[in-house]
């Protein structure tokens, strides 16, 4: 939080103002092609190019088919329908509000509806973004320059899940608390129903609970050590920030589920060690990794800075900087919240010695080419459905399946982590998967563990497989369970594609099939 007077932002916004004989429709006019409005244009264009080849997660699919049920249905799940090793064990939709909205893209049947729903939510979020900053730092260049910066290593969460919609959702909290500091409390009305939203959504709104509860906790008093300070909030701010955040805090409770879908964040952080320990996004961002590495040498340029310059940040800012900085680098998922919370700090230190906007030295007809040139190359090259599905094939058992289909076997089928969301939205519960990406299931009914072990390719894996009657196995060609599958006698390899292969299990009389 950037605890400013609003002097910088209320200069800046007086001077986007066009005098008052021009009528609104003129001054809206030339607010669309000014400079920020342009940069803006030029910041979303970056933010789409970093998602291309970005648009569908292992999990996306079975939101998707989670979301087309209860579209049809009108309910919400309570127990899982689509495994045969956790079928009928409880289990309810966190984020069954976003499941709707992907359902909702998909209904054309085809990928560029939910390309086009990835890209108005990428759209969206580097708006947002580059709002905040200016709100921060009231100044729409060095906003801008400060958002350029820190959008390098946001595409890791631009695949379409929900979470995507709660970092949207968090900005928007943290925009109103903004505005709420720059002087207007009546922005927190907006943050109950948000939170309504939100918590059906993803589980990113504890995020949200976080910061309201710093920048309250931080404005009980007023101090300076070095180059940190404080600053108090007056009483009556800070009994309505409170009463929002207890309002925020009610409005967790108006889900399909009750209280469930709030207790979920501490039931992964506290329930669930093996989800944590071995799915990629939750592993800690290697320095490996370019965005390890962008992010470290981020850090110690702020860290240079501050100490050159003798910079001071609120105690608030600097809560929420090293908290982002330990969620990004402990869990890769993270990293966007980095962004979020280190982007204004970034825009007030570069307002230092940015320009701001001068309307009077603006070329709107420049910008105006300039936006359409962005816009028309973007449609250009927008992706086409056999783009899509090729993407799609290079990723998922795409042949392997057409196979399955031809081949159906009466037992279950041992499949990739990865590929169980896919094989669910292409089939549904006629052909049961062994697992997919619902960790919380998988862990509580004690599947994962069975997973790991089997899916680790070490001679216990056989148990594994024979303890849940598996027949076949649907695995990448390149995986260790592949390879220990080829040795094994009483295994036959029935299918192999670039992608995938599949064993039938023939040590066993196979049941009969059909008439």
């Amino acid at each position: 939080m950037h605890y400013s007077t609003g002097t910088d932002i209320t200069a800046s916004t007086e001077a986007l103002r066009p005098g008052p004989a021009a009528a609104p429709w003129w001054r809206s006019l030339r607010l669309a092609v000014s400079f920020p409005a342009m940069m803006a244009v030029l910041l979303m264009a970056i933010a789409l190019i970093g998602a291309e080849d970005r648009l569908l997660d292992p999990d996306t699919w079975w939101h998707i088919t989670v979301g087309q049920e209860i579209l049809k249905t009108h309910t919400w799940p309570t127990s899982d329908i689509y495994s045969f090793t956790a079928r009928g064990a409880h289990w309810i939709e966190y984020e069954w509000l976003g499941d709707v909205f992907m359902a909702l893209a998909a209904k054309s049947g085809t990928l560029v509806g939910l390309a086009w729903l990835q890209k108005a939510l990428v759209v969206l979020l580097t708006a947002l973004l580059y709002l905040y900053a200016y709100l921060a730092c009231g100044n729409s260049k060095a906003a801008c320059i400060a958002a350029a910066m820190l959008l390098p290593i946001a595409p890791v969460a631009f695949r379409l899940r929900p979470q995507l919609f709660g970092y949207i959702f968090l900005l928007l909290a943290m925009i109103c608390l903004q505005v709420f500091e720059n002087g207007h409390e009546r922005a927190l009305y907006f943050l109950p129903p948000l939170f309504v939203v939100w918590v059906n959504t993803h589980g990113t709104f504890m995020f949200g609970l976080l910061v309201i509860g710093i920048y309250w906790i931080t404005g009980l008093v007023s101090f300076r050590i070095g180059g940190l300070f404080g600053k108090q909030l007056p009483t009556g701010r800070r009994v309505k920030l409170l009463l929002a955040f207890v309002f925020c805090l009610l409005a967790l409770l108006i889900t399909p589920y009750g209280s469930q879908l709030a207790a979920n964040p501490l039931d992964l952080a506290m329930a669930q060690p093996l989800n944590i320990a071995n799915i990629q996004e939750w592993q800690p961002l290697s320095l490996a990794n370019p965005m390890g590495a962008y992010i470290l040498v981020f850090v110690t340029a702020l860290f240079l800075a501050t100490v050159i310059l003798r910079l001071s940040y609120s105690i608030a800012e600097m809560a929420l900087l090293l908290f982002s900085m330990y969620a990004a680098l402990a869990h890769l998922r993270f990293t966007m919240i980095f962004i979020l919370f280190c982007v204004p700090i970034v825009a007030n230190i570069l307002a230092r010695w940015t320009p701001i906007y001068e309307p009077a030295k603006d070329k709107y007809l420049l910008n105006f080419v300039i936006m359409t040139l962005v816009v028309l190359s973007l449609i250009k090259f927008r992706p086409s459905e056999s783009a899509l599905e090729a993407i799609v094939a290079a990723d998922y058992p795409v042949e392997a399946l057409h196979y399955v289909r031809a081949h159906p076997h009466p037992t279950g089928m041992f499949n990739e982590y990865g590929w169980g969301g896919y094989l669910i939205s292409q089939v549904g519960p006629s052909q049961a998967v062994f697992i997919d990406g619902r960790g919380d299931l998988y862990e509580h009914s004690g599947v994962l563990a069975d997973y790991l072990e089997a899916a680790s390719g070490q001679v216990d894996a056989l148990r594994i497989l024979a303890s849940h009657n598996i027949g076949s196995c649907l695995v990448n060609r390149s995986s260790a369970l592949a390879g220990l599958l080829v040795k094994s006698p009483g295994w036959k390899l029935v299918y192999s594609d670039g992608l995938a292969e599949i064993f039938d299990r023939t040590d066993r009389v196979w049941p009969r099939v059909g008439p």
